[in-house]
């Protein structure tokens, strides 16, 4: 018996070594078919792999991701658009701000938070920027913002072109920075202001003859606060108005709204908020009866938003709404009052 256990624990032994040799010759049949794959993917690069090849970009890493612009800025470019002379197509000038750091991809975000006009003067035959201005003018922005940086330029106009290229390499060259170049529409095509980012790429061979600069987009979103946000939509909701002469005759037009009041601020919030519900509601009945197409995304951002809503009955609601509308009226009437015991504190003053 001891004999026949021995024998048969050789036999397993024999056939362990049998499978681990054709697990060997497997690994040697996959690898030769790697290699041959790869021969086979160099022999077939030819003159396409090497036009490919060629007129690759060079992209670098520490390039900008994504550009976030203040909405100052915004209106600081178009002030300076407007005050330009008639005989100058475009404007240009600085932009400030800071820039964040790179993330695992290599991408860098910049916030822009200001800006400043530069004297550039351009033409067919050359492009130049006062640097002795530009010096100045960082300085000074920095002496009042010392967290800040150049972080690139800005021009106006809806397409850029080769003294474009010519500017934006000067910026790279002068300042240890990735320049973001900032286009601006301010013609207004469209009845709106297009605003687009760019950053610059090397294309073909470097440092040859067959070297260019290719400029790529990159997101541009407007940062801006609940204040912020509140003024331009006060500014955006002016409308032109004909402004006439006490006879009749006609001076002109003017864009102005007069300041709303509390409640007239607290009537719109509210029929916003009671239009985009209506928005919400026709959406979720079309997807229902199949006209609108399902969006995942949408549906869960609702389901997120309708279950940050505490569930108040709607007694309580109305009770805690008059509530707050009755404290609204008092420091109305309380304001009211105190600017008119001032007034006739005023008035007694002078008679005395």
């Amino acid at each position: 018996m001891a004999k026949q256990t021995q024998k048969e624990k050789e036999k397993e032994k024999e056939k362990e070594r049998e499978r681990e040799r054709e697990r060997e010759r497997e690994r040697e049949r996959a690898r030769e078919t790697d290699e041959q794959d790869q021969e086979q993917e160099q022999d077939g690069l030819g003159a396409a792999g090497f036009a490919a090849s060629f007129l690759a970009l060079q992209l670098g890493g520490g390039t900008i991701g994504s550009a976030q612009i203040d909405p100052g800025v915004h209106l600081a470019i178009l002030a300076h658009a407007l005050r330009r002379p008639d005989d100058l197509a475009r404007v240009m000038g600085a932009l400030l701000g800071s820039v964040s750091d790179e993330t695992g991809a290599g991408d860098i975000d910049v916030d822009v938070r200001a800006c400043f006009p530069l004297s550039i003067t351009e033409n067919d035959e050359e492009v130049s920027v006062d640097s002795e201005h530009l010096s100045q003018m960082l300085l000074l922005h920095l002496q009042q913002n010392p967290k800040d940086s150049l972080v690139g330029w800005y021009s106006t106009g809806n397409k850029v072109d080769a003294n474009s290229a010519l500017i934006h390499e000067y910026f790279a060259s002068e300042f240890p920075i990735v320049p973001l170049h900032l286009l601006v529409d301010a013609d207004l095509k469209d009845s709106r202001m297009a605003v687009k980012a760019f950053v610059t790429s090397e294309a073909g061979v470097p440092s040859s003859e067959f070297a260019g600069t290719m400029f790529l987009p990159v997101p541009c979103t407007v940062k801006m606060n609940e204040a912020e946000r509140s003024v331009l939509d006060l500014i955006s909701s002016a409308k032109p108005s004909v402004i006439e002469e006490s006879a009749g005759g006609f001076v002109g037009s003017s864009n102005s709204i007069g300041i709303l009041s509390d409640m007239d601020n607290l009537e719109r919030a509210i029929v916003a908020v009671q239009g985009m519900i209506e928005n919400i509601q026709e959406w979720v009945s079309g997807v229902k009866s199949g006209e609108i197409p399902a969006n995942d995304s949408i549906g869960r951002y609702l389901l997120d938003t309708v279950s940050s809503v505490p569930l108040i009955a709607a007694s309580d609601f109305e009770k805690m709404f008059n509530n707050h509308m009755q404290d609204l009226l008092m420091v109305v009437y309380l304001s009211n009052l105190t600017r008119t015991q001032l007034a006739i504190a005023q008035r007694l003053q002078n008679l005395v």
